[in-house]
């Protein structure tokens, strides 16, 4: 899974050559799980089962926006609920909501499964797909594959000494870039049941 094409990260890094090709497709491989990670939530649009335990009135799903184009069930104790009757669902922050006076109850754990299907599509070229995500994460996601192109050859450097002063560099580690953090803060999942 990818959320930025790899034409894009070239054209940014205004490489035109094809050596580093293999190279930058890890780089936005590991970037894009990275930045999933982080937002803790599946990207990828693919139809989902989850299940849950009831007597919960908010359930935020691990993946969105929901397709409204597909069918989403929710089944309790063997009962199909009934969509804007036993249940209300918001796409864009894939939140099912059940009314007070229709909230499950609980009985077994995990009684309660959803099914849907939530995500982003692929898009892009044959060679060259990537998921169709807002903006901003595509963005966030380019920035930490430049820095991390960047920096390749900086691992373990904490600073350069030079004749006339020394420079710092921010350290390499496994954590997202704090503008990037900041980009993606918007987008991040609620966690769990309410």
């Amino acid at each position: 899974m990818k959320l930025v094409s790899l034409a894009d990260v070239k054209t940014f890094l205004e490489i035109t050559a094809t050596s580093f090709d293999a190279l930058l497709t890890m780089i936005i491989q590991n970037a894009s799980a990275s930045v999933e990670t982080y937002l803790n939530r599946n990207l990828e649009k693919i139809e989902r089962v989850a299940y849950y335990n009831a007597g919960k009135r908010y359930i935020y799903l691990p993946a969105y926006p929901i397709d409204s184009t597909t069918q989403l069930i929710v089944e309790f104790c063997d009962s199909i609920q009934t969509k804007d009757v036993d249940f209300f669902v918001r796409n864009d922050v894939g939140l099912i909501e059940f009314p007070e006076f229709s909230v499950p109850l609980y009985m077994n754990p995990n009684e309660l499964e959803i099914t849907w299907t939530g995500g982003y599509a692929e898009i892009g070229a044959t060679d060259d797909k990537y998921l169709d995500v807002p903006l901003n994460i595509r963005d966030a996601t380019m920035i930490q594959v430049a820095y991390t192109f960047r920096r390749r050859k900086d691992i373990g450097v904490a600073s350069v000494s030079l004749p006339d002063g020394s420079i710092s560099k921010n350290p390499i580690d496994n954590r997202l870039l704090p503008e990037v953090r900041s980009s993606l803060s918007a987008f991040r999942r609620v966690v769990g049941e309410v």
